[in-house]
């Protein structure tokens, strides 16, 4: 065989020179693609993190903050916002409200019905009583003071009015309280920008409320601990999220004060007017609706083990209880793992 010329040799070290370099730019940009772009937020009351594995990630993740921030500025503490306007007009006519409030409220609304009054988000005069407003660390009122401020509360006096989109506070020193609900439906908002934007993995962490797309990196779904309520930093197992997955969580040592030995959640009953009976310690639940997860975890807690579980078996949803006594149930055919 006779041998290369020089003209021919430079041409194969280029050839091979230009294959190296594809191949190490494809590595690279596949290296930059599947790392995760992180960025978090301080809005609604907590950290919110997204975490996203796709290109195009920074403006997506940026886009799904700005929504959740509008959602706040319907449903938070500025002077107008429908919240504030619906409590000042109490007793009075009904009033339009946004498309974020109306959906909210609408359905709060119909969980009212659902939970047989648990999950009530005209409990707020109560939990103000109580000293669990924004930022409350609590205190004990007056029975008397229950008392009094129990006829303020009741989701039949919250009354929506379809054709218009308005809603009326039908008793004056009525108010209400979304903290059960306006997370979790806003972090679902997000997750539907995030997807509209092209992204195909992500996770937004709003602590107690969490919504997964995709199966995350590996496609073995996202590994999320169950912390341990009485044990901090401990976890009692880990739940495995699949794209579409949402989870809630309430757990009562997150905001409480203690008197006489016994423990007072923020977790008010709307329906007596006291904290949560000293039963449940934490409560997770699995759906495919980060809104509805958040409430779910509220009416849990306040009913009692066996409506809950007959509950969730007629909903076909997962759940993870941890009772008092630091037992765990969980719903039939859902697996908790251990921490590996």
């Amino acid at each position: 065989m006779r041998s290369m010329t020089k003209t021919t040799q430079k041409m194969i070290f280029g050839i091979i020179l230009t294959g190296s370099m594809l191949g190490f730019f494809w590595m690279a940009w596949s290296r930059i693609a599947n790392e995760p772009l992180v960025r978090s937020r301080l809005m609604m009351g907590t950290i919110i993190e997204i975490t996203a594995y796709d290109r195009g990630a920074e403006a997506a993740i940026t886009a799904a903050f700005a929504r959740m921030q509008q959602i706040e500025a319907a449903i938070g503490r500025q002077e107008f916002s429908d919240l504030n306007r619906l409590a000042a007009q109490a007793g009075g006519r009904p009033l339009k409200v946004g498309d974020d409030t109306w959906q909210i409220l609408s359905l709060a609304a119909e969980y009212w019905q659902k939970t047989d009054g648990a999950f009530d988000v005209t409990v707020n005069p109560l939990l103000e009583l109580w000293g669990f407003g924004y930022d409350g660390e609590g205190n004990f009122p007056e029975p008397a003071a229950i008392q009094a401020a129990l006829p303020k509360v009741g989701g039949n006096k919250l009354l929506l009015f379809p054709e218009k989109r308005e809603i009326q506070l039908v008793k004056p020193g009525m108010s209400l309280t979304v903290g059960g609900i306006a997370k979790g439906y806003a972090v679902e908002e997000a997750a539907k920008v995030l997807k509209r934007n092209g992204i195909k993995n992500a996770m937004i962490n709003g602590g107690s409320s969490i919504k997964v797309i995709g199966d995350g990196p590996g496609g073995r779904g996202w590994r999320i601990g169950v912390e341990n309520p009485r044990e901090a930093g401990r976890l009692v197992g880990v739940i495995v999220l699949h794209s579409g997955d949402a989870m809630g969580t309430s757990a009562d040592n997150k905001r409480f004060f203690i008197r006489d030995s016994h423990r007072y959640s923020h977790i008010i009953d709307p329906r007596t007017g006291w904290p949560a009976p000293e039963k449940m310690t934490l409560v997770t639940v699995v759906t495919r609706n980060a809104a509805t997860a958040d409430i779910l975890t509220k009416a849990l807690f306040l009913n009692d083990l066996n409506w809950s579980m007959r509950f969730l078996e007629q909903e076909n949803l997962k759940a993870v209880l941890i009772d008092t006594q630091g037992k765990i149930h969980t719903t039939p055919g859902f697996q908790l793992l251990r921490q590996s």
